[in-house]
């Protein structure tokens, strides 16, 4: 069996219904799964019943944006109870900066000759949460690109003519957010931010000062180098490591329960939340 504290549905940018999911992650040998999706938990509750009739524990989870100068950076927080406040009433917001932020993304690409129906958009999203990879493949749809890929690497990747970087949350209020909501939160896919070793790990300890609780350590994609680098930063400032998968749909590199060599320990979750809950 295995544990996957990473993995998205349709209610953001992930291409499985949320019971679909946990069905899916069930039947790869995944018991307990967090349900992660982008700075929304509006999937949770239908995959926590999808879990109890399945026998897989479904730990309750988002993935914010975090604003900084330098790459980007999502964090992740768990809980206990799917339905954390304050938590929930700042997610509408987050919401609605995303929509702003995919409707200047679409505005840049028209104005470059790349052309995309902004109602075929939000259509085809049905309700998710706006993200980049709804706007890839609108550029699928619309003939301009082959493939996501490609896609990003035109246009909507950092530095490229599309890109509209997140104005999400400010790093010390989005780790206090999650503490705040009853959670725990946690540093995802440090690679992002775009910071050699020496800059990372003050990094992390400003963080880790705020009240981080993680960092993701087991993740399929780290080499030995980065499990080990990002493990050291655990044991440097007191973190426990977490990990997952970041599931999004089949086409993805790696499917439900990949959390890479070692695997994520059996006790991640009931340490997270224990300390969480302190």
């Amino acid at each position: 069996m295995a544990h996957d504290l990473h993995a998205h549905t349709n209610r953001s940018d992930g291409s499985h219904d949320p019971a679909d999911l946990v069905q899916y992650a069930g039947h790869l040998g995944v018991d307990v799964l967090a349900i992660t999706d982008h700075d929304t938990m509006a999937g949770v509750a239908e995959a926590a019943d999808a879990g109890r009739a399945a026998g897989i524990r479904v730990v309750p989870g988002v993935e914010l944006s975090i604003k900084v100068p330098h790459g980007s950076m999502h964090l992740l927080g768990y809980f206990a109870e799917p339905s954390p406040d304050p938590l929930l009433g700042m997610l509408a917001g987050l919401r609605a900066t995303r929509i702003l932020r995919a409707r200047e993304m679409v505005d840049r690409l028209n104005g470059l000759g790349v052309t995309i129906d902004w109602n075929d958009l939000v259509d085809e999203a049905s309700g998710a949460v706006l993200g980049r990879p709804h706007i890839a493949e609108a550029l699928i749809r619309a003939g301009h690109v082959d493939t996501r890929k490609e896609a990003f690497d035109l246009y909507l990747a950092e530095g490229r003519p599309a890109y509209v970087r997140s104005e999400g949350l400010d790093v010390e209020d989005g780790v206090a957010l999650v503490a705040e909501s009853g959670g725990a939160p946690v540093l995802a896919h440090p690679s992002t931010l775009g910071l050699d070793a020496a800059h990372l790990s003050p990094f992390v300890g400003r963080l880790a000062r705020a009240g981080l609780i993680g960092i993701e350590v087991h993740r399929p994609e780290h080499t030995p180098d980065q499990f080990a680098g990002y493990g050291a930063l655990a044991r440097t400032y007191g973190l426990i490591p977490s990990g997952g998968s970041d599931y999004h749909r089949p086409s993805s590199p790696h499917h439900p329960g990949a959390t890479g060599d070692p695997p994520l320990p059996d006790d991640t979750v009931d340490r997270l939340l224990a300390r969480a809950l302190g």
